[in-house]
């Protein structure tokens, strides 16, 4: 999926945000990531928008720590934190929303796409109210469940299941969908910080040790999202080793939806309006999207 001049605002606000947080209070430094990242934007806008937005996204991500020098390494590690900390406490809570039933798939499902609300890159004030009602609001939407059935189907069938994580706290509502499937799971992280994406280093707090699944692999990479041309070569080789992959999220959705070569199934909350307009949904909507299976 291709970005357009709508991704432009989206993409500086995501540039105002790492120069504050890169620069640690530093008004100097601020400006100048500020400064590099506008311009970053420029030529963007000049390109025509070749690539997918979490491309460009990069770009803002890795001028930010060379300019900051490596003083920040992880500019979001404190929401990722806070984002798994406020997953953790509403799991608690599951027992409160009508319609939960934890041996449903569909509620499983429905509980790991609302998840996907956990996304601090798009909504910076989230807060415990916020997402509970997000939860809530999930088990009333319209979702398809011949598509439901056909991706349990899927997954009971597939020997080899390659699942994408997208943000950190999102992958906690993640493992109870994962849990029965996950002797033959691997589970893919992001190589490099990412907006709030989970990495190896957020992995075991959110629940997954160390012999939770198969096999875990990083994608080499700090796109948020997945570009196999820029992934490492574990990577590409358990995703092409895989009999389906399953990728959360708006951002792998993004980068991955154009493929033609593999069984993927997408799940994620249509939160953006360009990605709204692309699949033809309603703002908040759960997707679940299936692309080359029979």
């Amino acid at each position: 999926m291709r970005a357009c001049i709508e991704c432009l605002p989206c993409l500086a606000r995501n540039a105002i945000d790492l120069a504050r947080k890169s620069a640690q209070g530093d008004p100097d430094l601020e400006q100048r990531i500020a400064a590099g990242g506008m311009r970053i934007l420029a030529e963007v806008a000049e390109t025509g928008y070749p690539l997918p937005p979490p491309c460009y996204a990069r770009k803002l991500i890795d001028h930010a720590l060379l300019v900051g020098d490596g003083a920040v390494p992880d500019p979001w590690a404190p929401e990722k934190k806070i984002s798994t900390e406020l997953a953790l406490k509403l799991m608690t809570k599951l027992d409160e929303i009508p319609g939960w039933d934890p041996d449903s798939f569909e509620s499983r499902l429905r509980l790991s796409v609302a998840g996907n609300i956990l996304d601090f890159a798009i909504y910076a004030d989230l807060d415990m109210a916020d997402a509970m009602e997000t939860i809530r609001e999930a088990f009333t939407k319209p979702l398809d469940t011949a598509t439901v059935a056909k991706l349990k189907e899927k997954m009971d069938a597939a020997e080899n299941i390659f699942w994408i994580f997208d943000n950190c706290g999102e992958a906690v509502f993640d493992r109870l969908l994962i849990e029965p499937y996950r002797k033959k799971m691997t589970l893919a992280v992001r190589g490099k910080p990412a907006f709030n994406d989970i990495t190896v280093a957020e992995l075991e707090e959110s629940g997954y040790g160390p012999d939770f699944a198969r096999a875990v692999v990083s994608n080499d990479d700090g796109v948020p999202g997945v570009v196999p041309e820029t992934c490492g070569q574990t990577f590409a080789e358990a995703f092409a080793a895989s009999d389906l992959v399953i990728a959360k999220g708006q951002a792998n959705f993004e980068t991955l939806s154009d493929r033609k070569d593999h069984p993927i199934a997408f799940l994620f909350l249509a939160k953006c309006p360009v990605v709204v307009r692309e699949v033809n949904a309603t703002p908040r909507s759960i997707q679940v999207i299936l692309r080359n299976m029979s």
